[in-house]
């Protein structure tokens, strides 16, 4: 998946909101898919906590899922 300007521009501001202490985004309004179709997953992204952990996404993360915040790390 390629991220343009604004992806790239919204995940930044999304994660300065959580490091703000601000909620996490319900994987609807974060473009959440369990199983990615591109070479960007979850388990590349700055924003993934290991086991199964996001940031900026609630609820269990499958490491091989992508949402609209990738970022890669």
């Amino acid at each position: 998946m390629k991220v343009g300007l604004f992806g790239t521009l919204g995940a930044l501001f999304v994660a300065g909101c959580a490091k703000l202490g601000l909620p996490k985004a319900e994987k609807s309004t974060a473009g959440y898919h369990e199983r990615s179709r591109s070479a960007s997953h979850c388990h590349d992204c700055v924003h993934f906590e290991a086991p199964h952990g996001c940031s900026l996404v609630e609820g269990s993360i499958n490491p091989l899922g992508v949402c609209n915040y990738f970022l890669p790390g």
